[in-house]
């Protein structure tokens, strides 16, 4: 099993009991999956629900080694939930999900629109 399918992503393990035994008060595992057509293989990951969706945007494209690019058309991926485009990077896994969900399923989607003549470019992070 690979590093991004295993462990709380970035944030430490968030099963980890501390100090005296016990897991610390107010923070929330989100169990999260991603699926990217045309590959059969499912990202998984558990993260703390203070998580940037940036995050899960940028583990699941590692996982898939793919990335944001110019080259003819800009080539930019975001992660679709429940049938909505997430573009507010900043936002948390908690303020998507509420305060009680555990889980969430995303699709991973590129979009691309109609660029200039540039060849090759990767994308530089916002």
């Amino acid at each position: 099993m690979s590093d991004q399918q295993m462990g709380v992503s970035g944030q430490g393990d968030a099963d980890a009991p501390h100090a005296g035994g016990h897991l610390p008060v107010g923070r929330d595992v989100i169990e999260v999956s991603v699926d990217y057509l045309p590959s059969p293989n499912q990202f998984h990951q558990k993260y703390k629900d203070e998580t940037a969706i940036e995050t899960v945007r940028t583990d699941a494209m590692t996982f898939w080694r793919v990335k944001d690019f110019q080259d003819r058309n800009i080539h930019k991926f975001f992660l679709e939930f429940e049938g909505r485009i997430l573009e507010d990077a900043s936002e948390t896994l908690e303020h998507l999900l509420g305060p009680h969900r555990r889980s969430a399923h995303f699709n991973l989607i590129e979009r691309v629109t109609q660029g200039d003549n540039s060849n090759g470019r990767e994308l530089s992070a916002r």
